[in-house]
């Protein structure tokens, strides 16, 4: 049966981190491949501390014109999630649409229905405090980018951002009754960029733009133009239909881009990814660079996770990195061809 997804992101023009352009580009790749369906995108609502940025709904409609495939869109609450009943049914109904989103996606889907979280929790809390059975009965799994994964508390380090936007919501989806495949963005957090490295319980890895830029079709070089360079300008389907005249700047293809959720994508659609970058069947274990493994985990009312290994019945899973000198490398290789399949 056809997979499924629904994408939640904390998508922004002008962006606070454009990794969530390129994680867009690759959903949409997979659904323009026909690896999946992707059933909608809900969007964070901007920060308090980001009153100049709105949600990129630009972004997604150059995407969704490249792949010939439109999506329904929301846009997620701008009231922090808390446990307290009588909040959530208070809600105004813009501020429950995100979640009402979610659940209709759910309730929608014939199909394993997956949901990617790469910004705030704060809509699938409240969509699961609201219904928590329909996660029970029709959700395939959640792939959960936030926080940080080492084993020992004492060495996790502060807040992840993901975690700190809504806390309250973080620990609540781990409560969900579904399958979480979670994805710590850190093994240990760091606030200190230049010192961020690849750690065996997160999923953070680092490329230079140019190397996947440059070997792009010039339509969705047109797009990451457009999205890296932050333009605001209403022209946003001109640059596709012209893509000659939209050359990559000299410090957009100079740029490092920090990346965490690339593994997820590959993952749902039953992928991995061998230590050369070659896309790979997630059954050829021996091969993957990546894998999951089954945990227990407790997550405290300040965020803070620990767990431990479980039996084949438990249905949490960690993200793992299994070769961490050819991780970064690997996974830039196979975004790149990923990102091809889009001319």
């Amino acid at each position: 049966m056809t997979i499924r997804l629904l994408h939640q992101t904390d998508l922004f023009r002008p962006y606070v981190d454009p990794d969530d352009h390129w994680d867009l580009a690759c959903v949409y790749a997979l659904a323009g491949s026909g690896q999946l369906e992707l059933g909608g995108v809900l969007i964070d609502f901007p920060p308090a501390e980001s009153p100049s940025r709105s949600p990129d709904v630009t972004g997604i409609a150059q995407l969704s014109y490249l792949t010939g495939l439109p999506v329904h869109v929301a846009v997620g609450s701008s009231l922090p999630y808390t446990d307290d009943r009588r909040a959530l049914a208070a809600l105004p109904k813009r501020d429950r649409a995100g979640a009402e989103f979610l659940l209709n996606y759910l309730r929608d889907s014939e199909g394993p229905a997956y949901i990617s979280i790469v910004g705030s929790c704060r809509d699938l809390a409240v969509a699961a405090k609201l219904d928590p059975n329909l996660f029970r009965d029709k959700c395939a799994g959640i792939y959960l980018n936030a926080g940080t994964g080492h084993p020992e508390v004492s060495k996790q380090g502060g807040m992840e951002y993901n975690v700190e936007i809504n806390a309250a919501a973080y620990v609540a989806a781990f409560d969900i009754p579904c399958p979480i495949y979670w994805m710590p963005c850190f093994e240990t957090w760091r606030s200190v960029y230049d010192d961020r490295k690849v750690g065996r319980y997160g999923t953070y890895y680092r490329f230079k733009q140019s190397d996947i830029l440059e070997k792009l079709s010039p339509v969705l070089q047109s797009y990451f133009t457009y999205s890296l360079e932050a333009r605001t300008d209403a022209r946003y389907l001109q640059p596709l239909l012209a893509p000659e005249n939209d050359l990559l700047g000299y410090l957009t293809l100079r740029a490092e881009r920090d990346m965490w959720c690339t593994a997820g994508f590959f993952h749902m659609v039953s992928q991995a990814v061998d230590k050369a970058g070659n896309i790979i069947a997630s059954s050829n274990e021996k091969e993957a660079i990546f894998g999951f493994r089954p945990v227990e985990i407790k997550c405290d009312a300040n965020g803070v996770t620990t767990w431990k290994d479980a039996g084949a019945e438990s249905n949490r899973f960690l993200f793992e990195v299994k070769d961490l000198d050819n991780y970064a490398s690997a996974m830039t290789v196979a975004m790149t061809t990923l990102l091809g399949t889009i001319q």
